[in-house]
């Protein structure tokens, strides 16, 4: 039975040299992701490894169901023994799988296990590691500072009331958290709860909402509350963007007709959303927010799994219908009026990343370093192979010391790991290009860079 390495994905010397000296011990800024800040707040200790690896991860519910599992052992009512047992036993089969590999950090840097699990020792696993839960108290901080992970930016909608935030302002923990902006609700204009919506948001904000506009005036209200708890991240969610030229007297005509339950044509929807992302980056760039534009999913494509199950639980696919021509329009007409805010590009379809690359290069300008810059490779692209393609194929059109590096856009207190794996696969990029002749600058340049990229580009670019 073979055993975990610590020189995984790291296939030369200067790789191994920059990883270990340079890269392994950086802090961790976690700029997106999904943890619920009510359960950091509380900090409850975890039941078990399954309740850990189970309790919130669409990545392995996914591939349980590849495997045929019901669905009781995944989402379902089956305790998380029995998920995790059912959940071990397809682990061994999932070679080339990102799963597999994530799993074994998982084991090996919170448990001090490197042997792969299996079937064979699954008992034996699971009982070793509820043991080293309930002696070390592994809460849900204790992930995080064990980890040391310096700040997460977790995901909230304009409406919530940031209660947990707050609180946790008021206490003394290694990591800080904040609150990224999502206004993705005010921008669906086609869903059912469209006009609901609007209700809630006015309450929220404490004004009335009588139309577009007073729409905008709310959203900049809560935006200047999400600023209350350190928060400069806006999230958008973008499925589809197809560029329509508006009016205002036109997107005014759309809202009422969505906020009364009327039927939208396509155009109009087009126009609606046009309108909504220009005048919110607007507000990003007046309030100092960073506009992160999550480019290209395919929604609830299983909608029979999605009624019965629900939304975020692996029925989310990647799409291509959202043109770099669109979103270039978005980003040139915030620039003609002087009200481009940063600007960080995620691509869900990998085969766009150098195209999206391009793309944010060409809106860069004095006074920032990486204005527009592309994402790190996300959801379906967050493996080895997508690393790799896109260092490969990116630095080539934008450089990649400027980049602002991973995160986990995860719902799993232990899935840290994922920055190491980046971190890994970068040294070991960086090395093959010194070893073959492509890079010949000297060592303590090729320190900063890789420092940057892991940890100082980041705390820089979104100030925090």
């Amino acid at each position: 039975m073979g055993r975990f390495q610590e020189d995984l994905f790291l296939t030369n010397e200067t790789g191994k040299r920059l990883y270990h000296r340079y890269a392994k011990e950086m802090p961790i800024i976690d700029y997106h992701c999904h943890l619920s800040p009510k359960e950091i707040y509380e900090n409850k200790e975890f039941e078990d490894l399954g309740e850990m690896w189970l309790s919130g991860d669409h990545y392995k519910w996914r591939v349980m169901r590849t495997f045929g599992i019901d669905e009781k052992y995944i989402t379902g009512d089956a305790d998380y023994y029995e998920k995790f047992m059912a959940f071990a036993k397809i682990l061994p089969e999932l070679i080339g799988n990102p799963i597999y590999i994530w799993c074994a950090l998982e084991l090996k840097r919170y448990f001090d296990i490197d042997e792969p699990l299996s079937e064979e020792n699954a008992e034996e696993i699971y009982r070793k590691t509820k043991e080293m839960i309930q002696k070390e108290h592994m809460t849900r901080r204790w992930c995080m500072e064990k980890s040391r992970v310096e700040l997460v930016s977790t995901t909230e909608d304009p409406t919530d009331t940031l209660e947990y935030h707050f609180l946790m302002q008021k206490e003394n923990h290694k990591t800080k958290v904040v609150s990224a902006f999502r206004p993705d609700q005010a921008m669906f204009v086609r869903r059912p709860g469209f006009g609901a919506y609007m209700e809630k948001l006015s309450r929220a904000a404490g004004v009335p909402i009588c139309g577009f506009q007073d729409m905008l005036k709310a959203l900049d209200l809560r935006l200047k509350f999400f600023r209350q708890v350190d928060t400069r991240v806006s999230d958008d969610g973008i499925p589809y963007l197809y560029w329509e030229d508006f009016t205002m007297d036109e997107v005014e005509t759309i809202w009422h007709k969505a906020v009364s339950g009327q039927p939208l044509t396509d155009q109009e929807e087009n126009r609606y959303i046009s309108a909504f992302l220009f005048h919110m980056g607007q507000l990003y760039h007046d309030n100092g927010f960073v506009m992160q534009l999550h480019i290209g999913t395919y929604l609830d494509c299983n909608r029979k799994g999605v009624k019965e199950v629900g939304q975020s639980c692996g029925f989310d696919c990647t799409d291509d219908s959202t043109s770099v021509l669109s979103v270039g329009e978005l980003l040139n007409r915030l620039h003609e009026i002087g009200k481009l805010p940063k600007t960080i590009l995620y691509p869900l379809d990998a085969t766009k990343q150098e195209n999206f690359a391009i793309l944010a290069a060409g809106f860069c300008e004095g006074g920032t370093r990486a204005k527009v810059q592309l994402g790190a490779p996300w959801w379906f692209n967050d493996h080895v192979y997508g690393l790799e393609r896109q260092f490969q194929a990116t630095a080539n059109l934008y450089p990649i010391s400027l980049s602002v590096g991973m995160l986990t856009d995860s719902r799993s207190f232990i899935s840290y790991p994922r920055h190491e794996l980046y971190r890994r696969v970068l040294c070991n990029y960086f090395g093959m290009l010194v070893e073959r002749g492509e890079y010949f600058g000297d060592e303590e340049t090729l320190k900063k860079v890789v420092q940057n990229i892991c940890y100082y580009n980041v705390k820089e670019f979104f100030e925090f």
